[in-house]
């Protein structure tokens, strides 16, 4: 009896933890893994929570940009979460690189279901980020290979 409710419980465990996972990796489908985009400018504010990281930067011509991180959980295991939030306190002047959004077709034709789904063409995901006086930075380790898909 116990085997006949553990083997389900078990099963709906690992589906469930893998959720996640796929979440994180349809970045692929979301943003253009074969363009890179940098922009400059100062730390309005960063949203420090799961799943992941938003930093609005301000551009000079007052542009803002939303910058989507990794997890703090992440960061946090690797010992970068507190140094970065040392180094991106409001008003700090930072530079990030990352890839840019898809066109909302693309995205449309992998989920359907995403009828209304517009790309803010001012987000980019983070590959690379740093104080523009280079006394802190970070870098992906292990950025997406270029697929085109």
């Amino acid at each position: 009896m116990k085997r006949i409710v553990a083997i389900p419980l078990a099963a709906i465990g690992l589906c469930t933890a893998a959720l996640p996972a796929q979440a994180h990796h349809s970045h692929p489908y979301f943003y253009d893994q074969c363009k890179t985009v940098t922009v400059e400018g100062r730390v309005e504010r960063v949203e420090w929570k799961d799943p992941h990281i938003q930093i609005y930067l301000t551009r000079d011509d007052k542009t803002t940009h939303r910058v989507e991180w990794t997890s703090l959980r992440e960061l946090t295991n690797n010992g970068i979460a507190g140094p970065a939030q040392k180094a991106l306190p409001f008003g700090a002047r930072v530079v990030a690189m990352g890839n840019p959004p898809r066109d909302a077709a693309y995205v449309r034709g992998k989920f359907p279901e995403l009828k209304d789904y517009t790309p803010d063409p001012n987000s980019i995901d983070l590959l690379e980020i740093r104080r523009a006086d280079n006394t802190w930075s970070w870098k992906a380790h292990d950025p997406a290979d270029c697929v085109r898909k």
